[in-house]
């Protein structure tokens, strides 16, 4: 840091917050280690990639990429809009679901208001209500795994600004059930708004899954869902997510503190393609859901305790800090995610990725 640099020009909520842990790019990772990567397992994408479709769109797309693309996203709007039985007002996109999580945040959140979450939980859903001055409730799973209902009810108590959580869990897997769902929006003050993120919604088991926006509409909670490209759908490069909302002024409002051209028109053109392509989609699930017992079942056998999973990855104990453990498989060609959050840095994630990367995971570690 310059020593001319003034020394109170970065807000303190924003010098306190922690880093992101992002994965590591390939071209980082060979730099680094001097060897292959022989199994990118740390960022959840898909081995399978996106569907052709989607590709041919975005190689279509790319001749008109001199003008600027449709800051309203009107075509996928409405097709999303459809599917979700709601209106085009309703559905916001963004640059993957961490850019409209920032735009949530930016809406609703004021100093000293508070945020209540899941732990272990995905970063942003905490960094980013204490960027702009919330105190964030973490809310711990129960030993068994299962959602933490009862403590989430209790927390509620406070009269939270925003809950905002993910299902299936992102790290750790579990997804909730319909009633519990419902239980926790029972103990939610009318004033709350709860943002339930999605974002790997489509591994779970077609009989446990459930319309959560119909619920929230039903029950009258100011109500946010979001959900991403980025998994399932194989479309991590491109970043593109979208939310739809019980209400029209939430999505009003975060236009306006969404990047006014939040998605670029190469994920437009292939987010349309990749959403209308179920074949691919039903592969992905296939093989991912598939693999991941597999693999959580070999992992078990190790004598390695599991999470129990719903989404395209596995949370497990290492017994030790997770940290060395995946510096010794990176120098074996195998990424995963060490866990940073406490009380879960003995924790490291798994992606599901293919057959062959799975093996030598396995046979690396």
């Amino acid at each position: 840091m310059s020593a001319s640099f003034p020394t109170d020009l970065i807000r303190k909520d924003v010098a306190d917050l922690p880093t992101y842990n992002a994965g590591l790019a390939l071209d980082q990772f060979k730099a680094k280690y001097g060897v292959d990567c022989l199994a990118k397992l740390d960022s959840n994408e898909s081995p399978l990639g996106p569907s052709p479709r989607a590709v041919q769109a975005m190689q279509k797309a790319a001749a008109g990429v001199w003008r600027y693309p449709d800051a309203g996203n009107a075509g996928l709007r409405a097709k999303i809009a459809e599917q979700a039985n709601t209106t085009s007002e309703n559905v916001i996109f963004g640059n993957g679901s961490e850019d409209l999580i920032g735009a949530l945040f930016r809406a609703t959140i004021r100093p000293n208001d508070h945020v209540v979450t899941i732990c272990p939980s995905f970063g942003l859903h905490e960094f980013g209500a204490m960027m702009f001055g919330a105190t964030v409730t973490k809310v711990p799973f129960n030993a068994d795994w299962s959602f933490p209902v009862a403590g989430l009810c209790d927390a509620l108590k406070s009269k939270p600004r925003v809950l905002i959580f993910s299902s299936p869990s992102n790290p750790a897997g579990p997804a909730i059930s319909e009633q519990e769902f419902r239980t926790i929006l029972a103990a939610a003050d009318p004033a709350t708004l709860v943002c339930f993120d999605e974002a790997y919604v489509e591994f779970i088991a077609p009989d446990q899954q459930f319309d959560a926006l119909a619920i929230l509409a039903e029950t009258g909670h100011p109500g946010l869902i979001l959900r991403t490209f980025s998994k399932a759908f194989g479309l991590a490069g491109v970043r593109v997510g979208y939310g739809v909302a019980t209400d029209t002024q939430l999505i009003t409002a975060m236009m306006k503190t969404r990047n006014p051209f939040g998605v670029n028109a190469l994920a437009v053109a292939a987010a349309s393609e990749a959403i209308d392509d179920t074949a691919h989609l039903a592969r992905v699930v296939a093989q991912a859901t598939s693999e991941r017992d597999r693999v959580a079942a070999a992992l078990s056998a190790k004598g390695f305790v599991c999470a129990p999973s719903q989404a395209n990855f596995v949370f497990f104990d290492t017994g030790a800090p997770a940290s060395v453990l995946v510096e010794k498989l990176r120098t074996k060609g195998v990424l995963i995610k060490a866990w940073q959050e406490a009380p879960y840095e003995n924790w490291a994630r798994v992606t599901i990725g293919s057959p062959d990367e799975n093996d030598i995971f396995l046979n690396a570690l």
